[in-house]
């Protein structure tokens, strides 16, 4: 399984940190704050915790701290608007254990998270490519085939489908995919990954003897592969 990082920010998940990861093959999991940290990090295997801290404020609350006692094992890495050198230096004093002024290139954010994976020995397992059945999928050059029959997908389709061949033969409720697709923890009065998953069926499955996506009633998604399905 590739490694799962929990990025820690009260407002949106910035694009131009999270679909870089992605698209390297890290799992990325969007959190607004410490109390969705404890309770995913308790039924989830965290790899590193990714920081993003706008100001002084935030990192004078002590959440650094307070990660790193409640989770010694797992890497944290701060990205800090300030590049005073008290402030960086607070960071590193609170059990940070790498720091990224921000802005910076997101190869060299990938870069370290990948040094401090090894440096806590956290196996590596990120795949350019997944195969599911018949279904490739190409995480670095972000395209997918099924068969010889290349998919041609939205950004956002390729995101969802990537989202179910990652947790391949489990099913995922449509608030996870809201989170960890449309990263948004709460949606009220929505169908969009509905109507989504409806797009993928056309383009994935639509001509195919096996029907890969398949619907779990009253719960959410799956995608499956011949050995595992129903």
């Amino acid at each position: 399984m590739s490694p799962l990082i929990v990025l820690v920010d009260e407002n949106e998940a910035p694009a131009v940190i999270v679909r870089p990861l992605e698209q390297a093959g890290y799992q990325v999991v969007h959190v607004r704050n410490m109390s969705y940290v404890s309770s995913y990090a308790a039924q989830n295997p965290v790899s590193l915790l990714l920081l993003n801290i706008k100001n002084e404020q935030a990192d004078s609350q002590g959440l650094i701290r307070v990660l790193q006692q409640s989770y010694p094992h797992v890497p944290i890495l701060a990205m800090i608007s300030s590049n005073e050198e008290a402030h960086i230096v607070s960071c590193f004093e609170q059990g940070a254990h790498d720091v990224m002024v921000v802005p910076f290139y997101p190869r060299v954010l990938q870069a370290r998270i990948a040094n401090l994976l090894r440096i806590f020995g956290v196996e590596r397992d990120v795949k350019k490519a997944i195969v599911a059945g018949d279904l490739h999928i190409d995480t670095a050059s972000r395209t997918v085939r099924r068969g010889e029959r290349k998919l041609e997908l939205t950004p956002k389709e390729f995101d969802l489908l990537l989202h179910l061949a990652i947790h391949l033969n489990q099913v995922c409720s449509r608030q996870q995919i809201l989170k960890d697709v449309w990263k948004h923890d709460y949606i009220a009065d929505t169908n969009v990954v509905d109507v989504y998953i409806r797009h993928l069926r056309v383009k994935v499955d639509k001509g195919q003897k096996f029907k890969m996506i398949r619907t779990e009633r009253g719960i959410g998604y799956s995608l499956r592969t011949p050995t595992e399905a129903n």
